[in-house]
């Protein structure tokens, strides 16, 4: 479905029917992804109580309209979004990037719980990674897949339909891999390109700086002190071998936060549990929603 703003077309992806007496669950994607991260996601057992839905923000996925170089922007668009959506009784949670969208939404919107999975603060990302998703996607996704990827899910992960036209995905094909630089023959270990390109391919967007653009803007994100002592009711998702955003106890954001009631660590993860190990993800956000 689609949402006309002012200055976007926002597509809101909707895993079932919206049923108006459901409670509503909304994804907020990482930098540079989109609503297809969903289709990692094992959902089917939340179907019954809950709408299941994620935002696409501006040069993501198929929303349209100027892009945002800042995460206060991209709150201000989800607030208008959710006005417009008028749901009841509304849960949020964000990945990473979107995690800390999430968490700055908590403290303007009025939702019942926020979930934030795989956040720092400040999220400070570092010079190499920012210079390769302004130069070339490939090398950033490659330095994402490096230090994020802990573990091979254990069976296969698809995204089978959850494309987006125009953004030139990666291909594959005999340890071939076409990307929107050009083509690369895998030689070092083609099965794993195989098993990562479900979630490389979430990489790739219309707006091609797109995921250099939401990078520097985790840089550069400040929540004020009165919003921090507004949290409520905020559930932390982090990873044990997650090493692009590390559990902090100390943090300030978890000042107030109780290990195995408000904050969650996944064994033997990384920086993308939906993708690695979903179903110890999804036994979590049980432990969370019930």
């Amino acid at each position: 479905m689609y949402i006309q703003l002012k200055n976007h077309k926002v597509h809101i992806f909707t895993k079932t029917v919206i049923d108006p007496s459901k409670k509503s669950l909304i994804f907020i994607p990482g930098a540079g992804m989109d609503h297809r991260i969903l289709s990692m996601f094992k959902m089917d057992s939340f179907e019954e109580r809950y709408n299941i839905l994620a935002i696409d923000l501006p040069g993501h996925g198929y929303t349209t309209g100027p892009l945002f170089k800042d995460v206060e922007s991209h709150t201000k668009l989800c607030i208008e979004v959710l006005d417009e959506l008028n749901l009841q009784d509304l849960l949020l949670s964000g990945h990473s990037w979107g995690g800390l969208i999430a968490l700055d939404l908590s403290t303007q919107y009025k939702n019942s719980m926020t979930i934030c999975m795989n956040i720092a603060y400040p999220f400070l990302v570092g010079n190499i990674l920012l210079d390769y998703a302004k130069g070339n996607l490939d090398q950033a996704v490659e330095f994402l897949m490096k230090f994020g990827i802990y573990k091979m899910p254990e069976t296969e992960i698809k995204t089978t339909g959850f494309g987006v036209k125009g953004s030139g995905f990666y291909g594959r094909s005999k340890g071939v891999i076409k990307s929107p630089y050009g083509t690369k023959t895998v030689e070092d270990d083609p099965e794993r390109e195989i098993k990562l390109y479900p979630l490389k391919r979430l990489f790739n967007q219309t707006e091609k700086e797109i995921s250099s653009i939401d990078l520097n803007s985790c840089t550069n994100f400040r929540l004020q002190e009165s919003q921090i002592q507004k949290f409520e009711n905020v559930k932390y998702i982090f990873c044990e071998k997650d090493k692009l955003a590390r559990y902090n106890p100390d943090n300030e954001i978890l000042q107030n936060a109780i290990l195995d009631e408000d904050v969650f660590i996944l064994d033997e993860c990384g920086h993308f549990p939906y993708f690695e190990d979903p179903d110890q993800l999804e036994k979590t956000f049980k432990k969370i929603l019930d």
